[in-house]
């Protein structure tokens, strides 16, 4: 081996008001807590400071400007990386020598260069200046950046239960270099060697090759699928006139619906216009009353007149006290204008008048007191109509044509995963006519020999053997007998293929694949970034899918994993499992353990 292994020491986040950061050890690390606590944040954000392009965005990380990794590259080497949040280069400080000046390294691949953090690294590793193939048909290899060395140690959760090779990231535009990484890592040897053939002028090969990829990876789903072309088409027809079936359903349903809410507002309108009418009653009769208490007091006034008035009428005349004169030379008129007789005679016309005004607004009144009872016995039979017709809605035929509906929408979501599936048919059949094409217009050349690429046979059956110990040692369920399909780039464990597995199965399985990567090299001294991040690897114990999952969650793997794992990596490797269930009791005092609480009240809440 050239080069040292990478070891990391400590992630930090800092901000003008914040600091947070997490260290790590020789040996194996262990992260476990509760969800949403930003374990997966801390695998992302290792990436992304070993040159990923993006950090994801969290409401946690708003607060922090930069990022820091300190790492080792040897015993005596101690770096630390710095780099803004958003992105962009690098900054280096060498932690052992305070004098060593800061250095700027580019965020972008240069080949054979140390100015940049993918240079720097692999450097470190021993694989500067490395080429690997790029395409095997056309004998193009690319320079070895250490992203394609990442994504082998740093796995994350949604790669590590994925149905695809732990080898490639299932892009079949990189499939080629993924794999000659793979290569170059467990063998030593680069394809720095490869002799690019001369460019003869434009040739269809490289479309008949992504048209060959994407049609493998289109049967591959249809074979998943499990589907016969016939019968979708037999079943999108049934479909169909289910569907028009329902929709004549829901149609008349809905227009039943329709009229009893017509109906409904028609009641409303009703009760509406009542309520009005006996506000306006009430409002009249208030009025009313008020009139009539006018009319009793005019009354009583015109009625004290006329009593007063009838009682002078009665009076004798006498002389004058005064003057002594006799009645009829007083000249009461000089003094008095009054007509007392006619001022009696007057009070009792108005006094009529004002009975009768009395008796017509008794009349008016008692009208009213009528039509108040009437419109509200209409107000009570409307409510009762109403709330009927508001019953009928809820429990009948609303619920009626909410399940039509429902039923309908159904339908039309079964059609369309049949639809998607048989459009697969119709990819692969338009895929295939182009590929026909392009092979008559003479693209697949007869004299194109394509660069051997992939593992060697002897190569790929040590490493299985390897991934073999490594399961049997986990207690994984069966024989554990694994060998390289080379057609799929994964692997069969007891002959079943590792992608048709569980999720759970499949990550457990990935896990084993990365430890032997990082300990078939060690062992055979060849490079390799030095660490292994995993996770979420014991995911059949956290969510199991499957009877296969369920299984394994009732075994001693678990257990046996993490022994394995404090007995075979101390001080020369390093290993970091992000989990949310903790280790076993057994291995605690072996591993530095980092717990997430959730509660931020207590113990450390989360990463940041």
């Amino acid at each position: 081996m050239s080069g040292d292994y990478l070891q990391l020491r400590r992630i930090g986040f800092r901000g003008p008001r914040a600091d947070a950061h997490l260290d790590f050890i020789s040996g194996v690390n262990v992260i476990c807590g509760a969800s949403d606590t930003g374990k997966s944040f801390l695998a992302e954000a290792i990436d992304f400071m070993l040159g990923g392009s993006v950090l994801r965005e969290i409401p946690e990380r708003a607060k922090y400007a930069e990022i820091q990794l300190n790492f080792t590259a040897g015993e005596d080497s101690t770096w630390r990386l710095q780099r803004s949040t958003s992105g962009g280069n690098f900054k280096l400080i060498d932690l052992e020598d305070p004098d060593y000046p800061e250095r700027l390294l580019k965020q972008s691949h240069a080949h054979d260069k140390t100015d940049n953090v993918s240079g720097f690294l692999l450097e470190k590793v021993g694989l500067l200046g490395k080429r690997i193939l790029k395409s095997a048909t056309k004998s193009t290899t690319q320079s070895l950046s250490f992203r394609n060395l990442a994504r082998l140690a740093i796995i994350q959760e949604g790669e590590i239960q994925d149905r695809g090779s732990p080898f490639w990231s299932g892009q079949f535009t990189t499939k080629t270099s993924d794999l000659a990484t793979v290569k170059l890592l467990l063998t030593g040897i680069d394809d720095s060697s490869v002799v690019t053939a001369p460019d003869t002028g434009p040739d269809n090969a490289r479309q008949i090759a992504l048209i060959q990829e994407l049609l493998g990876d289109i049967s591959i789903e249809i074979e998943d699928a499990g589907e016969d072309r016939d019968e979708l088409v037999t079943q999108m027809e049934r479909l169909d006139a289910s569907i028009n079936d329902r929709r004549q359903e829901l149609t008349s349903a809905q227009r039943e619906l329709d009229v009893v809410i017509e109906n409904r507002r028609s009641l409303v309108e009703e009760r509406r216009v009542a309520r009005g009418r006996l506000d306006e009653i009430a409002e009249l009769l208030a009025r009313f009353d008020l009139l009539g208490k006018h009319y009793d007091v005019d009354m009583q006034r015109l009625d004290a007149i006329r009593e007063s008035g009838s009682m002078f009428a009665h009076i004798e005349a006498v002389p004058c006290p005064v003057c002594g004169a006799d009645p009829d030379s007083q000249h009461l008129e000089l003094t008095c204008e009054g007509n007392v007789d006619a001022i009696v005679t007057a009070a009792s016309a108005e006094i009529d008048k004002i009975k009768q005004l009395r008796h017509e607004l008794d009349e008016t009144v008692a009208d009213l007191r009528i039509e108040n009872g009437e419109v509200g016995k209409e107000l009570e039979v409307a409510d009762a109509a109403f709330h009927e017709v508001n019953r009928e809605i809820q429990q009948t035929v609303g619920l009626e044509v909410s399940g039509v509906r429902t039923s309908f929408s159904a339908l039309v979501e079964e059609r369309a995963k049949v639809q998607k599936s048989l459009s697969l048919f119709g990819r692969r059949e338009k895929l295939q006519g182009r590929l026909q094409s392009l092979i008559d217009e003479g693209g697949d050349r007869p004299d194109q020999v394509a660069v051997q690429a992939g593992l060697p046979e002897s190569v790929a059956h040590s490493f299985s053997q390897k991934i073999s110990s490594i399961l049997k040692q986990w207690n994984f369920p069966g024989e554990c007998l694994v060998h390289y399909d080379k057609q799929a780039s994964d692997f069969v464990i007891d002959g079943k293929p590792r992608g048709s597995r569980g999720k759970g199965l499949r990550a457990i399985t990935h896990a084993a694949v990365s430890i032997a990567l990082l300990e078939f090299c060690q062992e055979h001294g060849l490079s390799h970034p030095g660490f292994v991040v995993l996770d979420s690897p014991l995911l059949a114990y956290f969510k199991p899918e499957g009877d296969d999952d369920l299984a394994l969650k009732g075994t001693d793997l678990k257990e046996r994993f993490y022994k394995y794992l404090v007995d075979h990596h101390g001080r020369e490797s390093q290993v970091i499992i992000i989990e949310n269930q903790h280790p076993p009791e057994n291995v605690i005092g072996r591993l530095a353990m980092t717990v997430f609480t959730g509660n931020p009240s207590d113990g450390r809440f989360g990463l940041l």
